[in-house]
C-alpha cells in the first residue's frame, strides 16, 4: 500500500528527473545533488571520464540525452581542482536576447547595405555578449579566488587584477572604442566587396546583353536584364558581406589580444586552466554557429597555448567545427546508436537496459524510503521487464524517461495503484501526442524562411510514407501476402515498426530524428551484403499506429529487421524525387536540376553548370503551399514564442516563468520578457499580478487563434 508519504517521494523522483538543463537539483539546505544523483550512460562513469579532460571536448546528443547534466557533474569537479577556473554560458539565452535587444549602430550606416546590416548588428552583438559573459564570469571567479588568497596576494595584486579586468571589459563592451577600430575594418571590406562585385557586374552585364540580343533575334522576346541584374546583385551582395562577418568581427573584438588579456589575468591569480562550458551550443542559426566558432572557439581553442579549453553541448549534424583539428579533441556521442555502436546488438541492450534500471533505481533510492519494487505491478511482470519496456519508449533519453513516470505518477501512483504495462504505454502515446508532435505544429506558425517551413513540414509528409508503408507491411503479414518464415511466429501481431535504409539517405531523416519520431538503431548488411541504417519508429507513436515494437526474440530472427519488404530505399527516394528540386539563383539563368544530380552538384560546390552561380535546394509540395496560403501571416509567431503558449495551453494551471523555463530550456528572465511582450502587443498571455511572482497563463484569444479551442 502507498502512502501519501511515498507518493511525494515518487513524485520528487520523477520531478528530478525531467528537469531541462541549469535546473539544477538542490536539496533543503541548498546544497547540489548532482554527485549524489549522476548516472552515467556507461558503467564506472565511463561517459564522465572520457569528458574530464583537459581538451576540447563536444558532448553531442538529442534533448534531454543528458549534456547538461553531465556539464553540471564537470563543473562541480572543475570547481574543485586547484588551479582551474570554469566559465558556463548558456549560449541559447544569450542569442534569444541578442535577437530583440542588440544596439542600432548608427556609423555603420552606408557602410553595410541595410539588407545586411541588421544581420551583422545581431552576430556582432552575439559574439560582444558571449566574450561579456566570459568576462563577467572570469571577473566573479577572480573575486572568489581573491577573497580565499587574500593574505598570499596582498592588497595591491588585487587591486592590479581587478584593474585589468575592467581594462579588458572595457575594450569588450565600450562602443565608442570599438569604434575607432571598426570603422577602417568595415570600410576595408566595402571596398574589396563593391570592387568585386562591379567587376562581377562588368562581365554579367557583358554576357547578358549577348544573350538578349539572341533571345530577342530568336524569340522576339525582350530580355528583362536590368531587373535580374538587381536582384542578383543584392543577393551576391548580401552574401558577400555574409561571409565577411567573421573575419571583420575577428579584427573588430581584436580576438587575440583579448586571449592574451585573458592568459594574463589567469597567470595573475595563479590559474592554469581555464575551462568554458558551452550549452545549447546548436539552438542559435546555423550561421550564427560559425561565425561564433570563427570569432571565439577556434581562436581560443587553437591559440591559447593550452591554457583554455572547451566544453560544448550539442545536437547532432548540428556541428560546426571550422579551422579546429578534430583528431585533438575528444568527440563523445550520447544517442544510443552512437553511443553503444561498439558493442555487439545483445551488449548494446543490456548496457541500455542497465543504465534505465541504474538511472531510476538511483532517483527512487535516494528521494524515497520505498523500494522501487513497490512502485511497480511485479505481479504482473517482472522488474527486469519493466526496465526493458521504459528502455524500448525511451531510447536511453534521462527526460523522456522521467516525463513517462511523471505521467505513470498521474495515472498511478497519486490514486494508490502501482504501475503496470498498459501505464507505461498510455505515458508514452500522452508523450508522443503532447510533447513530440507539436514540433510540425510549432513550424507552421513559426517565423521561419517559406523553403525552410516547407522543407520541415515535408518531414511529416515523409513519415506518413514510412507509417503507411510499415501499416501495408502489417496488414501483408496478417493476410498471408507475405508468407516468409520469419513472419509465421506473431503472425496475428507481427512486427512492424523498423525499416532500413542505404547510410546515404540518413541525411534525408535528420529532423525527423533530431526531433524523436524515429531513432537509429542498429547497422547491419543487408542480403545482398550492403551496409544498411535501421531505424525504429517512436515507441509511442507505433503504439498509437497500432505496430507492434520491436522484433521476435530468439537467434533465428537476428536478421527480422533487414527483410526486403522492411526496405524502403525506393519509397525514400522516389518522396525526395517529387519533393525536391535544385534551382540556380541566378534569375536569369534559373537553371532546374533533377534531385538525382544533388551528389554531382556537392562534388561542383553547389555551382551552377550553366553560369556558375549558387544552386539551392528547394523543398517543392503543393498540399503544403496551399496549407500555409490558409495561415494569417499576423499569427506568426517566433519560435520560441510558440513554445510558451504550447506550454501554458498544456497546463491546467497558472505557471511561473521558471517552472516555464525549465520545462523549455531558457531563462527564466527571457522567458519573462517574451511573454509581457506575447501579453502587451498580441493578448495571447496573461500575467496574473496578484502576487509577489507574476503567473502565466493562455488567453482565450490564443487557444481560440492557435489550437482551435472555442469557448
Amino acid at each position: 500500500m502507498l502512502t501519501e508519504q511515498n507518493k511525494k517521494e515518487f513524485f520528487d523522483a520523477t520531478d528530478s528527473l525531467k528537469r531541462f538543463k541549469r535546473a539544477e537539483i538542490k536539496d533543503e539546505k541548498n546544497r547540489s545533488l548532482i554527485e549524489a544523483l549522476y548516472t552515467d550512460l556507461l558503467p564506472e562513469d565511463q561517459v564522465f571520464k572520457m569528458c574530464h579532460s583537459d581538451n576540447t571536448t563536444f558532448l553531442i546528443g538529442r534533448k534531454g540525452t543528458g549534456k547538461s547534466t553531465i556539464i553540471l557533474r564537470l563543473e562541480k569537479e572543475y570547481r574543485e581542482k586547484k588551479n582551474y577556473l570554469s566559465c558556463y554560458i548558456d549560449t541559447k539565452t544569450v542569442f534569444e536576447s541578442t535577437k530583440s535587444e542588440y544596439h542600432k549602430l548608427d556609423y555603420l550606416k552606408g557602410r553595410i547595405p541595410e539588407y545586411a546590416l541588421e544581420k551583422y548588428l545581431i552576430e556582432r552583438s552575439f559574439i560582444q555578449n558571449i566574450l561579456k559573459a566570459i568576462s563577467k564570469e572570469l571577473e566573479e571567479k577572480a573575486n572568489t579566488f581573491l577573497q580565499k588568497l587574500k593574505a598570499n596576494f596582498g592588497i595591491n595584486k588585487s587591486q592590479k587584477v581587478k584593474k585589468r579586468i575592467e581594462q579588458l571589459q572595457n575594450k569588450i563592451e565600450n562602443n565608442e572604442h570599438l569604434k575607432s577600430i571598426e570603422l577602417p575594418v568595415i570600410n576595408e571590406y566595402y571596398n574589396s566587396i563593391s570592387g568585386s562585385l562591379e567587376k562581377e557586374e562588368a562581365n554579367y552585364h557583358a554576357s547578358s546583353q549577348n544573350a538578349s540580343m539572341k533571345i530577342t533575334h530568336d524569340t522576339g522576346v525582350g530580355y528583362e536584364s536590368k531587373q535580374s541584374s538587381s536582384s542578383n546583385a543584392r543577393r551576391k551582395n548580401i552574401d558577400s558581406w555574409e561571409k565577411s562577418f567573421s573575419g571583420a568581427l575577428l579584427k573588430v573584438f581584436q580576438i587575440r589580444a583579448v586571449i592574451d588579456e585573458i592568459k594574463e589575468i589567469l597567470s595573475m591569480i595563479e590559474v592554469k586552466k581555464l575551462v568554458i562550458f558551452l550549452d545549447d551550443f546548436s539552438e542559435v542559426g546555423e550561421k550564427t554557429i560559425r561565425n561564433f566558432v570563427n570569432v571565439i572557439l577556434e581562436p581560443l581553442n587553437n591559440w591559447a597555448d593550452e591554457f583554455a579549453c572547451f566544453k560544448v553541448a550539442a545536437y547532432p549534424n548540428r556541428v560546426y567545427y571550422g579551422g579546429i583539428d578534430k583528431g585533438k579533441i575528444d568527440i563523445v556521442e550520447l544517442d544510443f546508436y552512437d553511443l553503444y555502436s561498439n558493442y555487439d546488438k545483445s551488449t548494446m541492450e543490456s548496457l541500455s537496459v542497465d543504465f534505465t534500471r541504474r538511472l531510476i533505481s538511483q532517483r527512487i533510492r535516494y528521494f524515497s524510503t520505498a523500494n522501487i519494487e513497490d512502485f511497480f505491478d511485479t505481479r504482473s511482470m517482472k522488474i527486469e521487464e519493466y526496465f526493458n519496456l521504459l528502455f524500448k519508449a525511451s531510447m536511453n533519453v534521462p527526460r523522456i524517461i522521467g516525463y513517462l513516470l511523471f505521467y505513470c505518477h498521474q495515472t498511478h501512483i497519486s490514486l494508490g495503484r502501482k504501475i503496470n504495462k498498459t501505464g507505461i504505454e498510455s505515458a508514452s502515446k500522452k508523450y508522443y501526442e503532447k510533447v513530440i508532435s507539436s514540433f510540425f505544429d510549432i513550424t507552421c506558425h513559426s517565423k521561419m524562411s517559406f523553403n525552410d517551413k516547407v522543407s520541415e513540414l515535408q518531414q511529416k509528409e515523409l513519415l506518413g510514407i514510412i507509417i503507411n508503408k510499415l501499416k501495408q507491411i502489417r496488414k501483408d503479414i496478417v493476410t498471408g501476402e507475405l508468407t516468409g518464415e520469419v513472419y509465421k511466429k506473431e503472425k496475428t501481431n507481427p512486427f512492424t515498426s523498423h525499416f532500413y535504409l542505404k547510410p546515404t539517405l540518413e541525411q534525408f531523416l535528420r529532423t525527423l530524428e533530431l526531433n524523436f519520431f524515429i531513432t537509429k538503431y542498429n547497422e547491419m548488411s543487408d542480403r545482398d551484403g550492403s551496409k544498411v541504417s535501421i531505424y525504429g519508429l517512436n515507441f509511442g507513436l507505433a503504439l498509437i499506429e497500432n505496430l507492434r515494437w520491436g522484433k521476435p526474440e530468439g537467434n533465428a530472427f537476428r536478421k527480422y529487421f533487414i527483410a526486403r519488404p522492411f526496405d524502403f530505399n525506393k519509397s525514400i527516394e522516389d518522396f525526395l524525387k517529387d519533393s525536391k528540386k535544385i534551382i540556380c539563383l541566378n534569375p536569369s539563368c534559373g537553371k532546374i536540376y533533377p534531385y538525382e544530380q544533388l551528389s554531382y552538384l556537392k562534388f561542383a560546390k553547389m555551382r551552377c553548370v550553366e553560369c556558375q552561380t549558387q544552386v539551392e535546394v528547394r523543398a517543392v509540395s503543393e498540399s503544403i503551399l496551399n496549407e500555409l496560403q490558409k495561415i494569417d501571416k499576423a499569427k506568426l509567431l517566433p519560435n520560441l514564442d510558440l513554445t510558451i503558449l504550447y506550454e501554458l495551453n498544456n497546463s491546467n494551471e497558472k505557471m511561473y516563468a521558471r517552472d516555464i523555463a525549465e520545462e523549455l530550456d531558457v531563462s527564466s528572465y527571457l522567458i519573462a520578457k517574451r511573454a509581457e511582450k506575447l501579453d502587451k502587443d498580441k493578448g495571447l498571455v496573461h500575467r496574473d499580478r496578484s502576487d509577489s511572482l507574476l503567473k502565466y497563463s493562455i488567453t482565450e484569444k490564443a487557444k481560440s487563434e492557435y489550437f482551435n479551442i472555442e469557448q
